[in-house]
């Protein structure tokens, strides 16, 4: 008799790890050719927006720079009508879940990939559910990877409220009281800002981050971006070091708007230098809160200024608008202090420290030294493997709505080229 126990044996020419934004743009260019495929998702449709983004959570590009094969904005399947809105966590979601039903593709949700290895020619996916083996797997399982948080966290008291921003929705999910939010990147800064605006107390330990101004000289800096060709830089135009700093904040809440470490302090925000270790009840701290937010100034500053020289060389009519520096960014003021001591006052963490790759549960040689795939426009050395949708993929924008179809069709193209769809 059949063991009920054993898992059920399927061969598919195309399997789709991922039903994010990634995949499913795979999905639509493999579509275009009447290619049979699967997509195999752990969760639902967009689930990393889902499960990982706060309750008041906005994209930080305008509705504009969604470039979704035929369903971008200007489509008729877009919702929103104003180029310059920012779609909410709600409105991300049923954007992606109605490409999916769009694309009418093959969909298994619910369903985990536990490990990839190759066999022969061909390669094995062991799910929760079943085992598949196919000549070609894509895998588009986030841009982020795994949540991250630094190992000294453990050397903190277990009582103390722990959590990595990923697993943030709102401040009534906290316990009662002034929250550390650690890192001011773009998640770091935003959650800082959503925690204050709902009534919290907060300190935030400042990293080394820009920020970017929201709007300059009459538009967007989304649009100065692009149209200085800044999500085109590819991995052959910039250096590996510079592609991991820390993301700039600002944010498109509240119709978009700039974040400044400075405005938010003036409203209340604890402002202190990052975390250097952590024992017991008490979190050390470096002595770097004013070099930080000095940085992130002038990252602004040096910002607008690339902008100036771009409307100067390009003969472009915009109204004037002065660059100053922030006077208020004063070391004198901004005083470090040495620690934090966690108590009833003081009680909760949130770990906006980013995101590493963990491919793991791939049996093959797939990785660098730094967990990083090895790939060139998500094409592998091993025939039949892909990765999609990973940040710095190829381009800048690689990860992002307007970047994200320009790789699908790109490994599309080399699946079709490649005859691994037979």
């Amino acid at each position: 008799m059949p063991d009920k126990n054993e898992k059920s044996k399927e061969t598919l020419p195309i399997v789709i790890i991922g039903a994010g934004i990634a995949g499913l743009c795979i999905s639509f260019y493999l579509n275009k050719k009447n290619i049979p495929h699967i997509i195999i998702e752990k969760g639902k449709a967009g689930n990393t927006w889902i499960e990982e983004r706060w309750d008041n959570f906005h994209l930080v590009n305008p509705n504009w720079a969604m470039k979704i094969p035929e369903f971008g904005f200007e489509s008729d399947h877009f919702p929103s009508k104003d180029p310059n809105g920012f779609l909410n966590k709600k409105e991300i979601v049923n954007y992606i879940q109605s490409f999916a039903r769009y694309l009418n593709s093959e969909i298994y949700e619910n369903e985990n990939v536990i490990k990839i290895s190759k066999n022969n020619n061909s390669y094995e996916i062991q799910t929760s559910k079943r085992l598949i083996h196919t000549n070609t797997v894509i895998i588009a399982t986030g841009a982020f990877g795994n949540p991250y948080i630094p190992e000294i966290h453990k050397n903190l008291d277990k009582d103390i409220f722990q959590i990595h921003s990923s697993k943030y929705k709102n401040s009534t999910g906290l316990p009662e009281g002034k929250v550390v939010v650690v890192g001011s990147g773009q998640s770091g800064a935003q959650i800082a800002e959503d925690l204050l605006d709902s009534g919290r107390k907060v300190i935030l330990a400042v990293s080394k981050c820009g920020r970017r101004p929201r709007k300059y000289r009459s538009k967007d800096s989304s649009w100065w971006n692009y149209e200085m060709g800044l999500f085109d830089k590819t991995v052959n135009d910039v250096k590996l070091e510079e592609r991991w700093k820390c993301s700039a904040h600002t944010s498109g809440a509240k119709g978009g708007h700039d974040i400044n470490l400075i405005d938010l302090a003036e409203n209340g925000l604890e402002l202190c230098g990052s975390i250097k270790n952590c024992q017991g009840n008490k979190l050390f701290l470096k002595d770097n809160v004013y070099e930080n937010v000095k940085f992130s100034d002038t990252y602004a500053i040096n910002w607008r200024k690339n902008v100036d020289e771009f409307i100067t060389k390009n003969n472009i009519k915009a109204p004037q608008e002065s660059i100053k520096i922030d006077e208020r960014i004063q070391s004198n003021i901004l005083k470090n202090y040495d620690q934090i001591l966690l108590n009833k006052e003081i009680n909760s963490i949130i770990w906006a420290t980013g995101f590493r790759y963990n491919f793991d549960w791939i049996d093959l040689d797939i990785t660098d030294k730094n967990s990083h795939p090895i790939q060139y426009r998500g094409v592998t050395k091993y025939k039949g493997l892909y990765f999609m949708g990973l940040q710095w993929m190829y381009s800048s924008k690689s990860a992002q709505f307007i970047g994200v179809a320009e790789d699908a069709e790109y490994i599309v193209n080399d699946i079709v080229s490649k005859n691994l769809f037979s």
